[in-house]
């Protein structure tokens, strides 16, 4: 698990719509955490948040941060829904 991959993830995920769909189409976290592991972009949740705020921060114009906010948004509503679909799983 690296910064590294997780920077990569960012940039891959912006433009890459089959990585974003292979993404969206899993049922868990771990689900996830194994379509990332097979494209080497294998990363902890404290990596993936540094490298939102390093590309933020990096980011020299307005619509560049406002596609790494949009994509920041995305990232966290799937881990959230994944999450409660993990949690709702249990719970039955």
């Amino acid at each position: 698990m690296t910064l590294a991959n997780a920077l990569a993830f960012i940039k891959r995920g912006q433009k890459e719509t089959v990585l974003r769909n292979t993404l969206n189409k899993t049922s868990s976290l771990s689900e996830m955490s194994a379509v990332l592991i097979n494209e080497n972009l294998k990363f902890s949740a404290h990596e993936i948040e540094e490298a939102f705020s390093l590309s933020l921060f990096k980011s020299q114009e307005y619509e560049e941060a406002q596609g790494i906010k949009a994509f920041k948004m995305w990232w966290d509503l799937l881990c959230m829904s994944q999450g409660e679909r993990e949690s709702n799983g249990r719970i039955q």
